[in-house]
């Protein structure tokens, strides 16, 4: 190791986190980063960044601080009452992602998807049903995640994804159950709540149901996804300006 990187590394065990700068920017390192962001972070953040379950890390935009040793904090320590927990990786790795995750963030800050955006928001309330399950500053159904800012949360390829292949990344908080009860009732809805003797959904009305589990016969959960595949219901120019419209939602800067 060079008297250089040893210097910077014996500096940062003296400076407390919150005042630390990465060291470990060099290219070499964002490579490294980038190796270690594919093994942990890919799954959520998408390969590129580009977002998906987790957050689009390419806008440059982040929740918890965007300064050296904030993103340090947020990758080490996860974000509490989040999918993200804390990664099993050294200091010096989670600094190498933090450098890459930086590099990411200037690259799709000027990212914008092409279509008509005032067109796709016709197509988001006429065609494609979608405030029946999706809010959108406080207005919508709750099936289906909030949107208001989902185009500061994931990136165009996820948007794309997300309308073409719905069961792909969806989370936990939002796969579908179909409960049969002994009586011959079929109920298909979100999973609020569970335990050894009841389940809760919200049901495609908006309207909570309870079951017990003595009444049920079978409770399965082969389709995740109450969302259907807009590949065959939209025409690609409709799909091109939804996702335009998705893009630009990007709630209170």
């Amino acid at each position: 190791m060079s008297r250089l990187r040893l210097g910077c590394c014996f500096l940062a065990l003296l400076t407390p986190v919150g005042a630390q700068r990465n060291p470990f920017e060099t290219p070499q390192d964002v490579e490294l980063g980038n190796r270690l962001f594919q093994t942990h972070c890919s799954y959520c953040h998408g390969v590129s960044g580009e977002g998906g379950r987790g957050a689009d890390l390419t806008q440059g935009q982040y929740h918890h601080g965007g300064s050296d040793s904030e993103l340090f904090r947020t990758v080490r320590n996860g974000i509490e009452g989040s999918e993200m927990g804390p990664v099993r990786a050294t200091d010096d790795e989670v600094w190498r992602m933090v450098a890459f995750v930086k590099r990411l963030g200037t690259a799709g800050v000027q990212e914008r998807a092409p279509g008509d955006r005032a067109a796709g928001k016709i197509v988001y309330e006429r065609k494609g049903g979608c405030p029946a399950c999706h809010v959108i500053d406080n207005e919508g159904g709750n099936l289906g995640p909030e949107l208001t800012q989902i185009g500061r949360l994931r990136g165009i390829k996820s948007l794309e994804e997300s309308l073409l292949k719905p069961d792909a990344d969806l989370p936990v908080s939002y796969r579908a159950v179909r409960v049969v009860t002994k009586s011959g009732e079929t109920v298909v809805g979100i999973r609020l709540n569970e335990d050894d003797i009841s389940i809760q959904l919200r049901d495609p009305g908006d309207k909570l149901r309870s079951f017990l589990k003595d009444n049920i016969k079978e409770i399965r959960r082969d389709s995740p996804s109450l969302m259907p595949a807009y590949g065959s219901i939209l025409t690609k120019e409709e799909l091109v300006d939804l996702i335009a419209y998705l893009d630009s939602l990007r709630g209170t800067r």
